[in-house]
Parts: C-alpha cells; structure tokens; sequence
C-alpha cells in the first residue's frame, strides 16, 4: 500500500494537481488499504497470536480514525470536537504553516521600485491599444517560460473559487491574484504618462498609458502632482466566471494592474 502511494504522490508530482484534491485521493487509498490491517489483525487472533493481533486491530482503529477526520476536512471542510489533530501538532512543535507565515513575516516581498506609504498611493487606470496589447502578450510568454506565470489559480479549488466569485467579483483568472512584472518604469510622453515593462529593462516596452490616477485625469494630476510608479500587476488571459450551477471558462485580454505613488507639487 506503501509503494502505491508513493508511486502515485511521484506521478502526481509531475502535474499541476491541486492539493486539496491530493488529500481526497489518498483519504479514499488509504481507507481502503486500511482494511488490509483489519484482515492480518483477525487472522492473527484466529490462529491464536491475540497479542500481535490487537496491535494490529488499535493500528486499524487509529488509522480508520485518521480517515474519517481527513475525508470530513477535505471533502467537507467540516471539523469535529473529538479531532485531536491540534494537540498532535502541538506536541509536534506547532504549526508548520505558521512558521512559514512567520517566515514570511521575518522577510516581507519588496516590490521592484521599492516600498510606499499606502496613504500616498493611488489606483491608476491602465489601458493598452491592438500594439500594446501584442507586446503585453509577448511579456507574458516570457513571464510563462521563466516559471514566474503560474496558472493554478492560486492553488484555489473549485469550490473555493466559486467563494472567491460569491463575493461580487465578475470572473477569476488562472493566474490569480496577479503576476508582479518584474521591471517597469513610467515615462511623461506627449502630455500623459506611459508604462513600460517587461522580464527586464533590456526587453522592456510600451505596455499601457495611464487614463485616470484616483478620481483625475492624468493632465489634471500632473499639474498638482509628482507621480512615481509603485507597482505593476498583470493578470487576465485564461479564467472563471459563475455559471449558473458551475465555473464556465472565459478568456479575456491581458491587462496592467497600476499603482501611483504621489507628492503634492510645491506652488510659489
């Protein structure tokens, strides 16, 4: 049974499978396996080895119990009062997802054009013509062959997906919550702003121009305000939106996701 799961957790290895969907394979192999134990537990007893035999039968117990819980979390996401998976963890030195969020925490991502006050920071509206649209296209290619573009959604199941959806959000794409393009700058052209980007400066090329910063025009907020680039998103291609009883697959164009960071103009 051993071998089995191995080979299947090696083979699984080499697709994008979901984890969660992981944990519903093995539960199920590992219940039915289980009954295996139950046989050499009752063919002990029966040729008078009681000993060896109860192990074995509190073995099937334990791990019939681990089943149960394993198929409740990951088929129903439901807990029970009698899991002792809390306390094993603890005696087991805690949580190894927290210490990774800890990890985490000790060092924070630090964006390419370095960090900002979010109280100085605005939402701009990017939009790309038929060129731009192309060159963003190539980024992303570029972004896909370097292994910084995933397409797992987050690592979300379909149900949390459709969670994801409930809360008002029209669609969810594939490579969710976004890819941070790993160079960009903001260049002043012809009385607006244009963003450039791309995997690095050399490749890098004219992907959007900036149509609204917050609630202004980009000539409006020029005149008031010194702007700096603070972060670069990209996200649409392949996605989700809410069908009426299941995801149904769309596919948009690529598309910037732009944040400005502002200083208010001196007036003398």
């Amino acid at each position: 049974m051993l071998t089995i799961l191995d080979l299947l957790n090696h083979y699984l290895g080499m697709f994008n499978v979901n984890a969660r969907w992981k944990g519903q394979v093995y539960s199920i192999l590992a219940g039915v396996g289980n009954f295996y134990i139950l046989y050499l537990a009752i063919r002990h007893i029966q040729n008078g080895a009681y000993l060896r035999g109860a192990g074995l039968l509190i073995v099937f117990l334990f791990i019939l119990y681990c089943v149960i819980l394993n198929i409740l979390y990951y088929y129903t996401k439901k807990t029970v009062k009698w899991d002792i998976s809390p306390l094993l963890e603890k005696m087991l030195g805690g949580s190894q997802a927290d210490k990774a969020d800890n990890s985490s925490a000790a060092m924070p991502y630090v964006p390419a054009n370095g960090l900002y006050d979010k109280q100085q920071v605005l939402p701009a509206t990017a939009v790309s013509d038929g060129d731009m649209e192309a060159e963003l296209s190539k980024v992303v290619d570029q972004l896909r062959e370097s292994g910084m573009f995933t397409d797992n959604y987050g690592g979300l199941s379909e149900k949390e997906q459709m969670a994801f959806l409930a809360t008002g959000q029209p669609h969810i794409f594939a490579n969710h919550p976004g890819t941070p393009l790993p160079y960009f700058r903001l260049e002043e052209e012809r009385g607006g702003l244009s963003v450039y980007g791309g995997v690095n400066e050399m490749l890098s090329s004219r992907l959007a121009r900036i149509q609204t910063i917050g609630l202004q025009p980009v000539d409006l907020a020029l005149k008031s305000y010194n702007l700096y680039i603070a972060s670069v998103v990209v996200s649409g291609g392949a996605g989700k939106a809410r069908g009426r009883s299941s995801l149904t697959p769309i596919e948009k164009p690529y598309f910037l996701s732009v944040e400005l960071a502002y200083t208010k103009k001196q007036t003398f």
